[in-house]
């Protein structure tokens, strides 16, 4: 690696091990970069990445105050296993969680959050959280335990929506609905059983969808909490969508009620 010696400094607290610390790819680099929520701790960029983007890293990198470092192409790649590198890797620290009550806040009269109980794979926290940006949704609200966190790869599953979509963590989903309550939000649970399916429930209000474990669904005592459980009809032979693919379809539900 070219750089030049790197400075003694402390310890620093990484999003996880070292070795799954590091974000690379040149649009997940490159999105936290210029958004600026989870700043890196320093960015590598390859000696023969083209100008264009070298710049825009740099930059950005600059504005941050992050440091960057010239790396061998082979070194990158030893890295992170293979070429997804694409010339730019970041080091990351903990993602910064967003308050509760500010992204509750933030909602305004046409609040719409989604609260996920205990998503604990990161591909479909990312995919989530990416159809979350897409349809615009307000804020996600996760448990401090049994959840997957915030990691490098839920960042890159999450095409960048990480550093767009503010997310929570409530140590108490119970609480957090009975908040959600009392400011006039809608809590809508998804759930297989439902009576109702997903176009008969009204979703054009201020309304949190509430989405469950990939095995167990929502537990039984949050939906108790909530004023509507909805189901999405199927007609095939697999037994259910897995709850990226279900969180997307919820999320377009809410979109498409509130275009009407």
């Amino acid at each position: 690696m070219v750089g030049g010696k790197r400075r003694k400094s402390g310890r620093r607290e990484l999003v996880g091990s070292h070795q799954k610390s590091w974000l690379y790819g040149r649009h997940a680099v490159l999105e936290s970069l210029r958004a600026g929520r989870w700043t890196p701790l320093e960015v590598w960029i390859a000696e023969d990445l083209e100008h264009e983007t070298r710049v825009e890293a740099t930059a950005a990198a600059a504005r941050l105050g992050v440091k960057t470092l010239d790396a061998a192409p082979g070194t990158m790649t030893r890295r992170c296993g293979g070429l997804a590198h694409q010339g730019l890797m970041a080091l990351m620290p903990p993602f910064p969680y967003a308050d509760t009550h500010a992204v509750l806040d933030g909602g305004g009269r046409s609040a719409f959050f989604i609260v996920l109980d205990g998503v604990q794979d990161p591909y479909n926290f990312g995919a989530i959280l990416r159809s979350a940006d897409v349809f615009g949704a307000n804020g996600v609200f996760v448990p401090t335990a049994n959840q997957c966190d915030v990691t490098v790869q839920v960042a890159r599953s999450s095409a960048g929506a990480v550093n767009y979509v503010p997310i929570a963590q409530a140590p108490d989903l119970a609480e957090l609905l009975v908040e959600m309550t009392t400011r006039g939000i809608r809590r809508v649970a998804a759930a297989g059983t439902a009576q109702r399916t997903l176009t008969e429930i009204d979703l054009s209000g201020p309304v949190a969808l509430l989405i469950g474990n990939e095995g167990i669904g929502v537990r039984p005592d949050l939906v108790a909490a909530c004023d509507d459980t909805a189901r999405i009809p199927q007609s095939g032979h697999v037994e259910s969508l897995n709850a990226a693919v279900a969180a997307g379809i919820l999320c377009y539900e809410v979109q498409r009620q509130r275009k009407q």
